[in-house]
């Protein structure tokens, strides 16, 4: 049996990874916001991402309904996916657009 400490401190430490985390995206986000764009952004990489962040959500879920603990790990996974899907948005968003070859701009 794992002593409860250790769970908390666990608990702890996996909810300041989600701190952790949306500190390192504030940075992109206010870039992206002030330069408004975002062509050197790779989507698919983001787009990927949100599938890892989307498997880690349901393995936490699975978790929690398995052993009735990890919520912590639901909210991290939560943040992530989030903080995920706001810089895909934004990467779509200044997106710099294509004109079409024989068309004339607007």
């Amino acid at each position: 049996m794992v002593p409860d400490s250790v769970i908390i401190t666990a608990n702890v430490c996996q909810i300041a990874t989600t701190f952790i985390s949306l500190s390192a995206y504030l940075p992109q986000w206010i870039k992206l916001i002030q330069t408004k764009s975002s062509g050197d952004i790779s989507l698919r990489s983001w787009c990927l991402w949100f599938f890892s962040a989307s498997f880690a959500l349901f393995y936490a879920i699975v978790q929690f309904l398995l052993n009735g603990r990890g919520w912590p790990l639901i909210i991290s996974a939560l943040a992530s996916l989030g903080s995920i899907l706001l810089t895909v948005s934004l990467i779509v968003k200044f997106r710099p657009r294509k004109v079409l070859k024989g068309r004339k701009r607007r």
